[in-house]
């Protein structure tokens, strides 16, 4: 079939949406489909690149670009500036969109990227089948882990009220919502926001996805040593909770050898440090900054328990990537996370207030190192989950999608034509 797809950010050799973007087109045109794919010209360097290296037949990139004009150099200076070039750039998409769809007569629309329930999409004003997702951004942070916000909450608070409160003014919102064909949502929370919306079919359908070589041949066979090696992959901001992590880490038993590695960076990392140094955890934290990818790779082969404890988040890439290598995940029982990893495949902590989230979370650790066993039968369950969600089996259920409202939309036209 002729697919059209959105992508604004689209970037092979990346994570993220990025990522997303490069490898949902990838694996649709290696389903033998014709793939057209809009995306912002900033990506143009990298996915040539890419694409000298190996061909990729049936996939065509389209690049959108945005008139440089006074109002962008504006908002280049505030913090709406991405939000301003991507709004921008959906218009000049959508009139390459329609000067496409004349010549070559879309079976179905997609957008992937950006995957903002609330951000949209104008590709809904083609006359095809439209789907709209995987999109999260219904979730909020809970009010009783605030304190782990610091003097970032009232910009989180302000972010709920905007997204919770007032989504039935966005227009972007309610317009993409309810003339989708399909919503593929990536948590309960998103769903449920596009439910309440009037979406006429949503789906939940996780973003982050795995290609075949990524995952070990088997997975890895861990000694059982005297030392539990935590790891925590992510950036390191606000709403990532590496706080919450440390202030549990300080609860656990001080008999217990455990040692916790942290692999990333952003705007807190400065202020690590001093954490750690608050927390007494100079023995039990090792801080790698920002590795290559391969380094990473390795050290989910050598750790024992994936501990991140993000307080919002969509569906964390980094949870897959922890179990394709048979790590037991500990984690706060919300968003993504409640639907993403499999019940028996770690801890998930129900936040309650901070202080019972922070010791249940440190019960969490002390319970996987006294028992190895069951960290070996929860990396087994999460290893076999993650086997389901690699690129080829998210393209293989988009292929059943796409040809159910096919059927349903030539269906429709000719019950119309009667």
């Amino acid at each position: 079939m002729n697919i059209l797809l959105s992508a604004y950010a689209c970037r092979p050799n990346s994570g993220s949406e990025e990522g997303n973007g490069w490898f949902s087109s990838v694996s649709l045109a290696q389903m033998n489909h014709q793939v057209w794919v809009l995306t912002c010209f900033a990506s143009r360097p990298s996915i040539e690149q890419e694409i000298q290296k190996r061909e990729i037949p049936n996939l065509r990139f389209i690049y959108v670009n945005t008139p440089n004009n006074l109002g962008q150099r504006i908002m280049n200076r505030t913090r709406l500036s991405w939000q301003y070039s991507y709004f921008n750039w959906q218009y000049e998409a959508l009139k390459v969109a329609k000067q496409l769809d004349k010549k070559i007569n879309f079976d179905i629309v997609h957008h992937v990227t950006w995957g903002s329930i609330t951000a949209g999409s104008r590709l809904w004003l083609l006359p095809k089948p439209f789907v709209f997702g995987p999109v999260g951004g219904g979730q909020t942070a809970p009010t009783a882990l605030k304190k782990y916000f610091l003097n970032h909450w009232k910009n989180e608070a302000l972010r709920s009220f905007i997204f919770s409160r007032l989504a039935s003014w966005n227009w972007f919102f309610r317009q993409t919502v309810n003339h989708a064909d399909l919503v593929l949502a990536t948590n309960q929370d998103t769903y449920e926001m596009a439910v309440g919306a009037g979406a006429k079919q949503v789906k939940l359908f996780f973003d982050p996805g795995l290609p075949e070589d990524y995952f070990p041949d088997k997975m890895p066979t861990r000694p059982i040593n005297n030392e539990l090696k935590l790891l925590w992959v992510g950036s390191i901001l606000p709403r990532k909770g590496l706080r919450l992590t440390l202030e549990a880490l300080s609860q656990v038993d001080p008999s217990i050898p455990v040692k916790l590695t942290i692999v990333g960076s952003g705007s807190q990392s400065q202020d690590l440090p001093e954490w750690i140094q608050e927390f007494g955890l100079e023995k039990r934290v090792n801080c790698c900054g920002r590795l290559p990818w391969l380094e990473v790779k390795e050290l989910y082969r050598k750790s024992d328990v994936f501990f991140f404890t993000s307080l919002r988040d969509s569906c964390p890439t980094q949870f897959l990537e922890a179990m394709s290598y048979g790590l037991p995940i500990i984690t706060l029982n919300i968003h993504g996370a409640i639907k993403l990893i499999p019940d028996e495949a770690g801890v998930k902590v129900k936040v309650t207030d901070a202080e019972q989230t922070v010791s249940k979370l440190a019960n969490a650790v002390q319970y996987l190192y006294e028992h190895p066993q069951q960290r070996l039968t929860m990396g087994q369950v999460g290893y076999e989950f993650a086997k389901t969600q690699t690129w080829t089996s998210k393209a293989n259920k988009l292929t059943v999608y796409y040809e159910e409202l096919i059927k349903a939309s030539k269906q429709k036209r000719l019950v119309s034509t009667k």
